[in-house]
């Protein structure tokens, strides 16, 4: 009996040592395996455009995602050009990006003193690398307008016509302006049944005062709708206009 306890361990040394560096295989592939994949969004910002910039504001929005960040170093601002990159997830609960999916990147700048808004620049693209980079100048700013009223919101009606997709279920809406992101999950396909129409919609209620000023009369603003079941072509869609109206729904269809 003496024996063959001394002949038992070294089998179980053998069979410890086993799943041990079973388990550090199978977590040195899965790390491989199981990586998140992502893209990048390039922003390439013509600071030869602004004058006196003091402190930008970058927001971008690709597949679903909203990104923003800020620049507020004075020896980056006196560069000739700023890039700034975002990355983004090629996969989520909502949509995979797919080629020719639309993106949209916004940079603001920005009073260091007062926060308020300065001048602004925005501008709509096509993913062209769901794997890689994709570039994006911002390069014509434009100054902010100044609207007396009194209204305390902003209203956006995003349309989503559906015609061509009548069996689809759920996609998100994404509305942005002035560097405020709102997002909304909606049930198309219970919509639709209950409408007599093929276009849906989702209203938007904006705070006019922001981050960084109020909402003016001349803002660009975008509407975005995402969704695998919105393939083909594109995932995510994307259009853009100026607020019109600080009392009324500004409207705008997004696909």
């Amino acid at each position: 009996m003496q024996n063959n306890k001394y002949r038992v361990l070294p089998s179980i040394l053998f069979t410890s040592l086993a799943f041990i560096s079973s388990v550090l295989l199978i977590s040195l592939f899965s790390g491989v395996v199981f990586a998140e994949e992502s893209f990048t969004i390039e922003a390439k910002i013509n600071m030869e455009k602004i004058d006196n910039p003091e402190k930008l504001k970058v927001a971008a929005f690709a597949n679903h995602e909203t990104k923003t960040k800020y620049i507020e170093d004075k020896e980056v601002l006196k560069s000739p050009t700023i890039t700034v990159p975002f990355t983004f997830s090629q996969k989520n609960n909502i949509v995979t990006v797919g080629n020719n999916d639309e993106y949209f990147v916004c940079a603001y700048n920005i009073n260091a003193k007062t926060g308020s808004m300065k001048s602004y620049a925005c501008h709509e693209g096509d993913i062209e690398s769901i794997d890689g980079k994709n570039t994006i100048g911002l390069d014509s700013f434009q100054p902010v307008n100044q609207t007396k009223a009194d209204t305390k919101n902003v209203k956006i009606d995003i349309l989503v016509p559906l015609s061509d997709r009548r069996d689809i279920r759920n996609i998100t809406a994404v509305t942005m302006t002035k560097g405020e992101f709102m997002s909304k999950e909606i049930d198309a396909g219970n919509l639709l049944k209950n409408s007599n129409g093929d276009t849906i919609r989702a209203l938007f209620t904006f705070d006019r005062e922001t981050e960084i000023g109020q909402i003016q009369q001349g803002d660009m603003y975008f509407a975005c709708v995402s969704g695998n079941e919105l393939n083909p072509p594109e995932g995510t869609e994307c259009e853009h206009k100026h607020i019109k109206s600080l009392e009324k729904p500004n409207k705008l269809a997004a696909r």
